[in-house]
């Protein structure tokens, strides 16, 4: 693998290597499309930092941001998400409100319980609140990419803690909803019409 050859032959200091990924990751994708397929690339960078990320979480964070905006960073964070959940959930909170759309995405992607090839994660339950604000600053986002990391999230959401599902949703349907809002409620909810 990979990422098992960057740690045999990489700076054994985690800033310094990351330095070095800093400088490998090329331009920002244009779309919203084409991370696992002009980005692919940087899975085994991703994969280095998901390993050894929590030796130095700002930096870490930094460079996520910048790995997603080119592949994903949704593996690589999620280990800084359960090791250090206040400081980790700061940041996604501000990346919520991000101008790039693979940034805003990331903030929801990142706290799914049962993201497709991850170890199941229950942060967006024990910090309930700062999870309810980062869907909610992105119930009504204007891309169909991150609405529908959004209506994953809470069907996740709804397969383990159905009453915190609908606590939202409640308190999204109060507030006069946008299209793009019900698009995303009636999306969470598709595993409770099978």
């Amino acid at each position: 693998m990979f990422a098992d050859a960057f740690e045999l032959t990489l700076p054994r200091n985690y800033a310094e290597t990351v330095t070095v990924f800093e400088q490998l990751l090329g331009p920002e994708l244009g779309q919203e499309t084409g991370m696992f397929t002009e980005g692919w690339w940087l899975w085994p960078v991703g994969r280095y930092v998901e390993r050894h990320g929590t030796d130095d979480v700002k930096k870490s964070l930094d460079f996520i941001k910048e790995l997603t905006k080119r592949f994903t960073g949704e593996f690589a964070i999620r280990p800084l998400i359960a090791e250090k959940p206040k400081e980790t959930i700061k940041i996604i909170l501000k990346w919520s409100k991000d101008p790039n759309v693979h940034v805003r995405r990331l903030s929801s992607e990142c706290m799914r319980i049962r993201l497709p090839w991850a170890k199941k994660l229950y942060t967006s339950v024990e910090e309930f609140e700062s999870y309810k604000t980062i869907l909610s600053n992105l119930k009504s986002d204007p891309s169909g990419f991150v609405r529908k990391s959004v209506g994953n999230n809470l069907n996740d959401l709804y397969k383990e803690y159905p009453e915190k599902a609908e606590e939202i949703v409640e308190e999204w349907l109060s507030d006069n909803p946008s299209k793009e809002t019900l698009w995303i409620i009636n999306h969470g909810k598709r595993s409770l019409k099978k």
